[in-house]
């Protein structure tokens, strides 16, 4: 949460008569690429694959049939599952699931009252944001709390739960998603640990 109060310093004066303050900067958003892969067409996945040079293939070396494959599976994918790019906020928790509708609701409304404000900068309805901005903190923290206190109670009684109740709650495991370069990095790595491996051994 922040609250935006054009300093001094950007406050725009051409003449006595005309007279404006910049608007709030834009929030901070970052873009990322992902495959639709819930939503393929699986028997038309199945057809490419099968009309792919994968089959049919006479390449003997280990190395070069695992670069056609590489190519073959990434040319079906982009013709069935092609990437895409996206955009999302930099901004707090995905946590909604643990928000009541009252949280939601305060949250929403808050966001009406900055889009609001963004667009005419008037005193008043800053002021409304900044109540909207305070009510919302207030609502999200009491709902937090709340789930958090949920959770701790329903383990009550047994460590194994409890820690990992605690475990989660401090998301001290959480689960690295890789993007295509480096699950691409990562396969060269692990190929290269196993042969240098496979060749000490031998």
């Amino acid at each position: 949460m922040w609250l935006y109060s054009p300093p001094a310093s950007l406050t725009i004066t051409s003449s006595p008569a005309v007279s404006g303050v910049l608007p709030p900067p834009p929030p901070v958003t970052t873009s990322f690429t992902y495959r639709a892969l819930r939503r393929i067409d699986k028997q038309a996945f199945c057809r490419d694959s099968l009309q792919s040079q994968l089959y049919g293939s006479q390449q003997s070396d280990a190395d070069e049939y695992a670069d056609l494959f590489d190519a073959e599976v990434t040319r079906v994918l982009a013709i069935n599952a092609p990437l895409r790019t996206g955009r999302r906020r930099c901004s707090g928790q995905h946590d909604t699931y643990v928000l009541t509708d009252e949280a939601v609701e305060a949250k929403r409304h808050r966001r009406r009252a900055e889009r609001r404000y963004r667009r005419t900068g008037l005193p008043s309805d800053k002021r409304a944001f900044k109540a909207a901005c305070n009510a919302a903190l207030t609502s999200i923290m009491t709902s937090r709390a709340d789930h958090i206190r949920t959770q701790l109670q329903q383990a009550s009684g047994d460590i194994r739960a409890t820690w990992r109740t605690a475990q989660s709650l401090l998301h001290s495991r959480q689960k690295v998603i890789y993007d295509d370069s480096e699950c691409a990095d990562l396969v060269g790595k692990f190929s290269s640990f196993f042969v240098d491996k496979v060749r000490r051994i031998s």
